[in-house]
């Protein structure tokens, strides 16, 4: 009379272990890849919304009640790639370094011209001295891009570096963008302005002139590309693009994949 085989050989349990850890595998890396995609959808959703609410700022401008009756605020300036922050230390370069500020000018009679010789006219700074200190207008916003992404430049892994400059036109309200990216890796370095006037004492300090003088600032479509990975890696990228003439945060798009993306992953 035969007997009963009770439990499991060693073969058996091998193959069910083998079996059960592959499904594991493949649950965890499922939910990785999801974790993954779900942090860089909020990556590219916030820093739309980031350039967003610029335009709703710019629209909605609320003049600070600091006793400057004189000056106005016209709208922002959005740095990308200062060599300092706000206390004047140079930063990390692999840091996305993204700064927005108010625009400020003079409140008197409108020049005649385009709108950047108004800006000019009416002495337009994001710098002002108080209290014998030099300091940016008003509250300055430091984006960080979400989950350690970056934001580069098209059709390479560097950092984006140049200026966006959303403003109203003193006269009929109207928002214009102006950009300056030019592929000279060239920035606006406010904080650097700042700390240098403090340092030198000097009698004024206005970063942003030159350039409005120099017509660096053109009106023209700006596309930055969303990396999850981080600073100097490739593979996925998603295109946020500023449209050409935006007047408003529907300005403001994420461009689909195959629909104009210009933010391929490069080599």
């Amino acid at each position: 009379m035969k007997s009963k085989r009770l439990g499991f050989t060693m073969i058996e349990v091998a193959i069910f272990l083998v079996i059960t850890g592959i499904i594991f595998v493949g649950i965890a890396v499922g939910t990785q890849n999801s974790i993954f995609q779900q942090r860089y959808n909020d990556a590219v959703q916030n820093f739309t919304e980031f350039l967003r609410t610029v335009y709703s700022e710019t629209m909605n401008v609320q003049n600070e009640k600091d006793g400057r009756s004189e000056k106005a605020i016209y709208g922002k300036l959005v740095t990308f790639g200062e060599s300092y922050n706000l206390n004047g230390e140079l930063i990390d370069n692999n840091m996305s370094a993204i700064y927005s500020y108010n625009v400020i000018g003079d409140i008197g009679d409108i020049e005649s011209g385009s709108l950047l010789e108004t800006l000019v006219a009416l002495n337009a700074n994001v710098v002002v001295k108080e209290e014998n200190e030099f300091r940016p207008v008003g509250y300055v916003t430091n984006y960080k891009p979400r989950w350690a992404s970056a934001i580069q430049e098209i059709g390479s892994n560097n950092n984006f570096k140049g200026a966006l400059l959303v403003v109203r036109n003193p006269s009929s309200g109207t928002v214009y963008t102006f950009v300056m990216h030019d592929g000279n890796d060239e920035t606006i370095e406010v904080n650097k302005a700042v700390h240098d006037a403090n340092l030198d004492n000097a009698l004024s300090a206005n970063p942003l002139r030159g350039f409005l003088e120099q017509n660096k600032f053109k009106m023209e479509a700006v596309d930055f590309c969303v990396n999850p990975n981080g600073v100097g890696e490739g593979g996925l990228r998603k295109d946020v693009r500023i449209v050409k003439g935006a007047r408003n945060g529907s300005g403001v798009e994420i461009i689909a994949e195959g629909a104009g993306d210009r933010c391929a992953p490069s080599d």
